[in-house]
């Protein structure tokens, strides 16, 4: 439980701007650590058909064999065209898209994607991957999905295997759940000479990583600066948007904060404070969404 709970604090997200920075000189606040404990908890929980629902943004990383050239070309693409790739040089083809997760019963929902197929079968190859596909699948266990392909198009007979005249092509992959809107699915690594096919020693995947759709990253790395009866708060934020950022302040270990102003810069002058002391947050938002909270500064103006 210790190790499971480090390593949520530390390196579990894949989206590590959906939490909040924890650097020298912050305070160790109850709200962070709150937060923190109740997003650990529910990622050692098992995951639920609920879970997954929604508009996600997913974001593919896959393999599906080929041989390597001298310079590296050729290694995980077999020769596929796969519209979206971002291009960059890398030994694997990467793209993004949109999913929308409905459920269809309370077993079973349904994915449809924007513009591409990610999901696909290695034993029957990869299956038109440029095309937009709507898959019905069920959670097995809260760690596997299993998923049946469309019955008009994505099926296979009985000299591929089928035990009847025809059959729906199905996908099983791992799933791992990292907080409330972060999802993995992960088919592989197979090693492919299993399946005699000597020209190919790397092996295949797929990933596919979701991220739900309207999370704003979280304000991080906040800093103050005290001069008499002034302060400057200021901090990063990771994403290019029209974000605006609340700030929030109390004047009490055990108060309550309150916002104090609305800015679209990424710093904030809070002026004409009387002696005390002084907690502040900040959060980003965006129409109706806002992010968590970042992380927390104490200061102390002096009389």
């Amino acid at each position: 439980m210790a190790s499971l709970f480090f390593a949520y604090f530390c390196c579990s997200s894949f989206a590590s701007g959906q939490v909040a920075t924890i650097s020298p000189g912050d305070i160790v606040s109850a709200d962070v650590l709150r937060e923190r404990l109740d997003e650990a908890a529910k990622t050692m929980s098992k995951t639920t058909i609920d879970d997954l629902l929604g508009a996600w943004e997913a974001n593919q990383s896959v393999c599906i064999g080929g041989s390597a050239s001298i310079e590296g070309d050729g290694l995980c693409d077999a020769g596929v065209v796969f519209d979206g790739d971002d291009g960059d040089q890398k030994l694997f083809p990467s793209r993004k898209d949109t999913w929308n997760i409905v459920k269809e019963s309370s077993s079973r929902i349904s994915i449809q994607s924007d513009s591409f197929n990610f999901l696909f079968n290695p034993a029957f190859g990869y299956l038109v991957p440029n095309d937009p596909i709507a898959w019905v699948c069920e959670l097995a266990g809260s760690e596997i999905i299993v998923c049946l392909g469309p019955e008009d198009n994505l099926t296979y007979r009985e000299n591929a295997g089928c035990a009847t005249s025809l059959c729906r092509l199905h996908v099983m992959m791992n799933l791992r759940r990292y907080s409330d809107n972060e999802i993995s699915l992960m088919l592989g690594p197979i090693d492919t000479s299993i399946a005699n096919n000597v020209g190919n020693k790397f092996g295949l995947f797929n990933v596919v990583e979701l991220t739900r759709r309207g999370v704003i990253s979280v304000p991080a790395f906040l800093q103050v600066e005290v001069e008499i009866d002034k302060v400057t708060v200021s901090w990063s934020f990771s994403e290019e948007s029209e974000a605006q950022f609340e700030i929030f302040r109390k004047n009490s270990l055990n108060g309550i904060y309150e916002s104090i102003g609305l800015v679209s810069e990424m710093f904030y002058e809070d002026e004409g404070l009387v002696p005390g002391d002084y907690w502040y947050r900040v959060y980003a938002t965006s129409e109706e969404n806002r992010s968590r909270g970042s992380n927390v500064r104490k200061i102390t103006i002096e009389e």
